[in-house]
């Protein structure tokens, strides 16, 4: 974690070019002090007598070398999983794993997103070895943890976009991007695009579509995924920041009024279910295109990945629904549902 943004350290570089001599004499001290304190070990009253400066000077040198940029702390995040915790949410929902990391103190919805994925990142990594076809979904969660995975082990890996294409306000989270950028970390495999809009207004032009040999081509290799990676999407009570979605521009106010008129809780693939995990029979999933979800249940290794304590009731009801038996998440949220 970097104490300081990118634009003081570029202020630095251009201080020490062309800035001019007494602001550039004030910082070369700032420097001076730090190095002393942080390379050298020296202690504050040694770094005083040494300069003939006073404890309470060098102290306030320290803090304006901080304060102005001339130190950047980078503190290494150790993850640390909760096995117990693991244990008991892989019982009460017959998981086949379940990770549980442990939150940092103060954390926000930022933050143990952070720390989540990646994990997430390295766990998925270390599957991909060998020959592996890997589905992928959408979403802030599964943005994050493709944009961290890297090649451990050789892996001739294909790749298969699990959800039709739909925003263009948000297409870093797009399931086609992400398979376009991990075909990039793992060149030599295969990616399988969806080509089709996440949601059809006519269910005819939609049944048809379906029916295309390039679209139920797709169909066929996400049956045949090793692997599915995928979010856990809330219904209400979004923070903000997690409201980057791919699809829910397309809800219409009729869509969501029904959805909640029906228990929606969370959704996965962009179809909704309720807290009990049933699939909800609504315009929108009529309308939706993405990997259903009796072949979700059929997969051998469904990743879902999610964190926040408001995404309880998504979590649990995917969990009831069968639709993932991987689940990695945090403390607060692996709490609630033992709860």
């Amino acid at each position: 974690m970097e104490a300081f943004p990118e634009r003081e350290q570029n202020e630095l570089d251009r201080l020490q070019l062309d800035g001019d001599e007494v602001l550039r004499a004030e910082y070369a001290l700032y420097s001076q002090v730090a190095d002393l304190y942080y390379n050298r070990g020296l202690k504050i009253s040694e770094i005083a007598k040494k300069l003939s400066f006073s404890s309470a000077k060098v102290s306030r040198l320290l803090a304006a070398a901080r304060e102005k940029g001339v130190v950047e702390i980078r503190v290494h995040r150790i993850i640390n999983r909760l096995r117990e915790i693991e244990k008991r949410l892989t019982e009460a929902f017959s998981l086949t794993e379940a990770i549980v990391i442990s939150s940092f103190e103060g954390e926000g919805y930022e933050e143990e997103l952070e720390t989540v994925t990646d994990f997430a990142s390295v766990y998925v990594s270390d599957l991909l070895k060998g020959k592996k076809t890997l589905g992928i979904s959408n979403g802030n969660a599964v943005n994050k943890i493709t944009g961290k995975l890297h090649r451990i082990h050789p892996c001739e890996l294909d790749t298969v976009q699990i959800i039709g294409s739909g925003s263009n306000t948000y297409q870093d989270v797009e399931s086609r991007e992400l398979v376009t950028r991990i075909s990039g970390i793992f060149p030599g495999g295969r990616s399988y695009f969806l080509n089709t809009p996440i949601f059809m207004e006519d269910r005819y032009a939609k049944e048809r579509l379906l029916r295309e040999p390039s679209v139920s081509a797709v169909f066929d290799r996400m049956r045949a995924c090793d692997i599915l990676l995928t979010g856990i999407g809330g219904f209400q009570k979004i923070p903000k920041v997690a409201r980057r979605g791919a699809f829910r521009e397309y809800l219409t106010e009729d869509m969501m009024a029904e959805l909640a008129e029906k228990g929606a809780v969370g959704s996965v693939c962009a179809q909704y279910y309720d807290i009990r995990g049933t699939y909800l029979s609504c315009e929108w999933n009529e309308k939706c295109i993405g990997m259903p979800f009796e072949d979700i249940r059929e997969n051998a290794m469904t990743i879902g990945v999610a964190c926040g304590a408001y995404k309880q009731a998504s979590v649990l009801g995917a969990l009831r629904a069968g639709l993932i038996n991987v689940l990695i998440t945090d403390e607060a949220l692996a709490s609630g549902l033992l709860a």
